[in-house]
C-alpha cells in the first residue's frame, strides 16, 4: 500500500468487536463522552438535549466528539449526550432497552437494515429494526432534506424499507480481500492473481521460497469467514448468491450441492495448505502486527484494518486485492463487504426535533468528510475525498460491482443448528481446526441441520 495514510484515518483502527458487530447492555451500563448530562431534555442550562448511543470505537468515538461540539458550537441553545457501551452483545441490549424505554433520539447500528423476512422465507425471525419500525419506534426520514446529501443506491439498499427511508447508512466495508505485502511481491516476482488457479500457484511459489503466505486470526473465529464472502459470491448460484439463498429455501439449492461444497473445499484448500501455522490460535488483535512485520506474505482481514497495519509499520508498503474466487477473472474483480454504521431516529425519543436537525448537521459534506475519514469508510455520498491512498488506489478499482456478502443476505431459519448459526459458513469446524476431514461431511451436516429446523 502506502507508506502514508491521512492522519484522521490512522486515529485508530477499527475493533474486531466492530467487524463481527453486534449489540448491548441495558441504558444503565452506558458510559457517556465527557461533558454530557443525564437522562434529560434539558440540562442545567435549559439547553435541549441530543441523546446519541453508539458502541465504544475509539477512532469514531473521537470524530463524534468533534462534531457533536461543532453541533453545540452552531446550535447553542443544545446539548448532545453522546452515550456509549461495549459492543455487540452489550449495545444490542442497549439498543432494545432505550429504544423501547423512549430513552434515545439517535443511535447507531451495523450492517444495515438486513435479514428482514420474504414470502419465501416462512418462520424466518423478524429483525430488530423491523419490529421497531413496525411498532413505530423508528423515524420515517424519506421526507427530510439531508437525505439526498447520500449516495441514492446506498440508501435504497441499506436504508429503505417498504419504500421509505428509515436509516442513513454512513459507510461501506470490503470484507473479501487479502492485504498483501508489496516488498514481498516484488521481491520475488509475485503478482496479484486474478483467478483461483493464479492464486493457487501464487500460495505455492511462496511456499517454494520460504515464506508463509496467509495469515488469519482463527482464534475469533468470525475473520475465516472473511475469505469464504468472496467464495460465496462468485460460485453459489452461478455468482448470484441472493438466487442460491431464496433456492436453499424452496429446496431448489441445498448446503451439500455441488456449489456449496465447492466453497467449503476451496476454504479449506487454504486453512489445509497456505495458512500460517497455528492460526486457529491466533487472535484477531495479533493478526495484524503479524502481518506488519513480514511474518506472512498476505492477511486475510476487511478494509477498516488498513489503519492498523500502517500504525504497526509506518514504513510497510501494503494493498489490498479481492480473493480470486472462480476462473473468471472478470467476475472475481470485485469486493463483497457490507455498510457500517446506520443511524436511526426514535420516532418517540426525548428530542426528536433535535435529532433531525444533528442528522442534518452530520449530513453536510464537511462534517460527514470528517467522520468518514476518522472511521476508514468507504463514503456513502458523492465526490467526499478521504485523503486516504489506500482507499482511493486499493478499494476503489474494485468498487464497480460492489456485493453485500453472505451474512448480510443469508435469512436463517430460527432455530438453526450450530454449523450454520448466525448466517455462517463455518469453516473452523473443517480440520485441522474442527472435526470434519472433508468439505463433503460438514456440507451433509449443514444441509440436515437446515431442513431440522424447517417449520412442522
Amino acid at each position: 500500500m502506502v507508506k502514508k495514510i491521512s492522519a484522521l484515518l490512522l486515529t485508530g483502527a477499527l475493533t474486531l468487536s466492530l467487524a463481527a458487530c453486534g449489540g448491548g447492555n441495558n441504558g444503565s451500563n452506558a458510559s457517556t463522552s465527557e461533558g454530557t448530562n443525564s437522562n434529560t431534555t434539558k440540562s442545567s442550562g435549559e439547553k435541549k438535549v441530543v441523546k446519541i448511543l453508539h458502541w465504544k470505537q475509539e477512532n469514531i468515538n473521537k470524530a463524534m466528539k468533534e462534531i457533536n461540539d461543532a453541533f453545540e458550537a452552531a446550535n447553542p441553545d443544545y446539548k448532545v449526550e453522546y452515550s456509549t457501551t461495549g459492543p455487540d452483545d452489550e449495545y444490542k441490549q442497549a439498543q432494545r432497552a432505550r429504544i423501547t424505554a423512549n430513552d434515545v433520539d439517535i443511535m447507531a447500528d451495523l450492517s444495515g437494515m438486513r435479514l428482514s423476512p420474504q414470502d419465501w422465507t416462512p418462520g424466518a425471525k423478524v429483525p430488530d429494526w423491523q419490529q421497531w419500525i413496525d411498532s413505530g419506534l423508528i423515524a420515517d426520514l424519506s421526507g427530510q432534506g439531508f437525505v439526498k446529501n447520500w449516495n441514492a443506491n446506498d440508501i435504497e439498499k441499506a436504508g429503505t424499507y417498504n419504500g421509505k427511508v428509515y436509516a442513513i447508512p454512513t459507510g461501506k466495508v470490503a470484507m473479501s480481500g487479502l492485504f498483501y505485502n508489496k516488498q514481498i511481491f516484488e521481491d520475488n516476482g509475485l503478482k496479484v492473481p486474478t483467478t483461483w488457479t493464479e492464486f493457487i500457484q501464487l500460495n505455492e511459489d511462496l511456499k517454494a521460497k520460504g515464506i508463509t503466505p496467509i495469515g488469519v486470526a482463527g482464534k475469533d473465529v468470525w475473520p475465516l469467514k472473511l475469505p469464504v464472502f468472496a467464495l460465496q459470491a462468485k460460485i453459489l448460484g452461478g455468482g448470484d448468491q441472493q438466487k442460491w439463498i431464496e433456492g436453499v429455501w424452496k429446496g431448489e439449492t441445498a448446503y451439500n450441492d455441488v456449489e456449496a461444497v465447492e466453497v467449503l473445499d476451496k476454504m479449506k484448500t487454504l486453512q489445509d495448505n497456505y495458512m500460517i501455522d497455528g492460526f486457529m490460535g491466533i487472535d484477531y488483535a495479533s493478526a495484524p502486527a503479524i502481518f506488519a512485520t513480514g511474518k506472512v506474505a498476505m492477511l486475510a482481514d476487511g478494509s477498516w484494518d488498513a489503519p492498523t497495519i500502517a500504525t504497526a509499520n509506518p514504513d510497510l508498503k501494503f494493498g489490498y486485492f479481492p480473493v480470486p474466487a472462480t476462473e473468471d477473472a472478470a467476475k472475481n474483480a470485485s469486493f463483497v463487504g457490507k455498510y457500517d454504521v446506520t443511524w436511526y431516529v426514535a420516532e418517540k425519543g426525548p428530542n426528536k426535533e433535535g435529532a433531525l436537525k444533528w442528522m442534518e448537521f452530520f449530513s453536510q459534506p464537511e462534517n460527514y468528510t470528517k467522520f468518514v475519514k476518522a472511521a476508514g469508510f468507504i463514503p456513502t455520498q458523492d465526490n467526499i475525498s478521504t485523503d486516504s491512498e489506500f482507499i482511493d488506489k486499493e478499494l476503489t478499482p474494485y468498487l464497480g460491482d460492489f456485493e453485500l456478502a453472505y451474512e448480510i443476505m443469508m435469512i436463517n431459519r430460527t432455530n438453526v443448528g450450530e454449523h450454520l448459526a448466525a448466517e455462517g459458513v463455518h469453516t473452523e469446524y473443517l480440520a485441522p481446526g474442527g472435526e470434519f476431514k472433508t468439505a463433503q461431511e460438514l456440507a451433509d451436516v449443514q444441509q440436515k441441520e437446515w431442513e431440522a429446523a424447517a417449520p412442522k
